[in-house]
């Protein structure tokens, strides 16, 4: 009988959650990335307040950001830590939720029996890499997949001490002063030589009767924007008028109502706009600024004129009709720019973000007035996107960020996150397809055939370089300045 009894003791010792006492609600913080158009403060908050009832005089504590606490670059989540230690030096846990993501208090709850709070721990839905990738800087090279990071929209989960040593070592060392693009696997990498990502299938896609969180799908807020609401204005050169341009004219540009090609010369084949603005191996932030100054210029005059322009890449990959049911959650009468935000420095005085450039910049009317001769490119071969997100703050314009823009290939992005999101653009034609890419991600949605290759009764195939066919498109006259002066370099 004693040996009955010492080994149910022993079971009882062993067992997962036995560590842990029951936590209180006051003990666990709650951190809600809220996007610069989000939610209402107000509605974040009662989407997890409704779970109390007026009976429970403890509850969590809830920080919506941006909102009820400021943190400059918080998105990259660094900069939140030594906030929240500060606040709050007696908690327990820490969650990290999206605007996009939904909870169940008492499974998240139930979760946290599971692990002890006094250890280091960092739970979150698995991703991985299959191959190295330029979104996460290539790391892990050798064997990429081998790197597990947390899929940010389901949220993640942190005890006290994990937090603490995030702080500590911001503490002595500050916060990173280079680039964020992926701040869950940046965290992640953070906190690698302490803290393994533990994963939890508490963490789902959608929601079931074990799920401590789950994601809320995007659904747009309208049919779509107008077709001639939408202005798209695409940065080319010369080399690239027999590859890649034909590629637009094929797939996304037959979507789109209002579609300009600006060049570094004019070739009537496509038709191209020579903005007079020599072509610069990297940067081109003369060309893209020249092209917002003409746009402005010529589309003032214009009424009803656009109500957004999107700046592309000869080489983006765009879901036209998706990026316009997008639209309709977003006003144009304020000054924004749309897009995949990136952020150089972000937690730091000096520091800012932007809308990186090859998935598509997408600027309410209003911003484009704003910037048209208020942004001058310090250098011809400045990056531009960097250089208009740094002005766009300086003026004032609502940086803001979407995760269905993507500055590059599917096969950049594991497949599990691209099935959480409302994909509307890729990057890149290099060692894949981008045919296929477009077919298997826009066309249905654009109701676009584009097979086989041909655009008119002649059999001309916009693939074939020696035959010169387009899509019809905006006329290049309607567009096409008198005079185009070459934009001063200088700020």
């Amino acid at each position: 009988m004693i040996d009955i009894w010492f080994g149910v003791f022993l079971c009882f010792l062993l067992a997962p959650g036995s560590a842990a006492e029951a936590v209180r609600a006051d003990q666990i913080v709650l951190v809600i990335l809220r996007g610069v158009t989000g939610p209402p403060v107000s509605e974040l908050r009662r989407e997890i307040t409704r779970q109390f009832d007026g009976s429970s005089p403890v509850k969590p504590f809830i920080h919506v950001v941006p909102g009820d606490l400021y943190v400059k670059g918080a998105w990259t989540l660094l900069p939140l830590f030594p906030k929240l230690v500060e606040l709050h030096p007696n908690a327990t846990w820490l969650v990290i939720l999206q605007e996009t993501t939904r909870i169940n208090w008492t499974e998240l709850v139930d979760l946290t029996q599971r692990f002890d709070p006094d250890k280091e721990w960092f739970i979150g839905r698995e991703l991985f890499d299959k191959e190295p990738t330029i979104v996460h800087h290539f790391a892990f090279h050798h064997d990429p997949s081998a790197f597990k990071y947390p899929l940010g929209e389901t949220g993640m989960l942190l005890s006290w001490p994990a937090v603490k040593r995030v702080h500590s070592r911001i503490a002595g060392q500050q916060l990173p002063r280079d680039f964020s693009i992926d701040a869950q696997h940046e965290l992640a990498v953070y906190l690698m030589e302490g803290v393994n990502m533990t994963r939890s299938s508490a963490f789902c896609l959608r929601p079931g009767p074990s799920c401590a969180t789950w994601i809320q799908p995007f659904k747009p807020c309208g049919t779509c924007v107008d077709a001639g609401d939408v202005f798209f204005a695409v940065k080319t050169w010369s080399k690239f008028h027999t590859d890649r341009v034909p590629i637009v004219q094929r797939t996304w540009a037959r979507q789109a109502h209002q579609l300009v090609f600006f060049s570094d010369v004019a070739d009537e084949r496509i038709p191209t706009i020579s903005l007079g603005v020599p072509n610069t191996e990297s940067g081109h932030c003369s060309k893209t600024m020249a092209i917002i100054d003409h746009l402005h210029e010529r589309m003032a005059s214009i009424e009803p004129s656009p109500r957004w322009y999107v700046i592309a890449d000869d080489d983006s990959i765009i879901g036209v009709r998706k990026l316009r049911e997008f639209l309709t959650c977003h006003d144009p009468s304020r000054p924004l720019l749309i897009g995949q935000r990136y952020g150089y420095a972000s937690g730091h005085n000096y520091g800012y973000d932007y809308i990186t450039g090859g998935g598509g910049m997408v600027l309410s009317r209003t911003a484009l007035r704003l910037i048209a001769g208020n942004c001058r490119c310090p250098a011809p071969d400045t990056p531009d996107d960097m250089w208009l997100g740094a002005c766009s703050e300086s003026l004032a314009i609502s940086i803001v960020h979407f995760s269905g823009f993507h500055q590059a290939r599917p096969d950049d992005y594991p497949m599990e996150l691209l099935q959480t999101q409302f994909v509307i653009s890729f990057h890149k034609h290099w060692m894949l397809d981008p045919v296929q890419v477009y077919e298997t991600w826009f066309a249905d949605e654009d109701d676009v055939s584009i097979s086989p290759p041909v655009d008119d009764d002649s059999g001309c195939s916009v693939m074939d370089p020696s035959l010169h066919c387009h899509v019809k498109q905006q006329p290049a006259e309607l567009f096409q300045s008198t005079s185009i002066e070459r934009l001063p370099d200088e700020l």
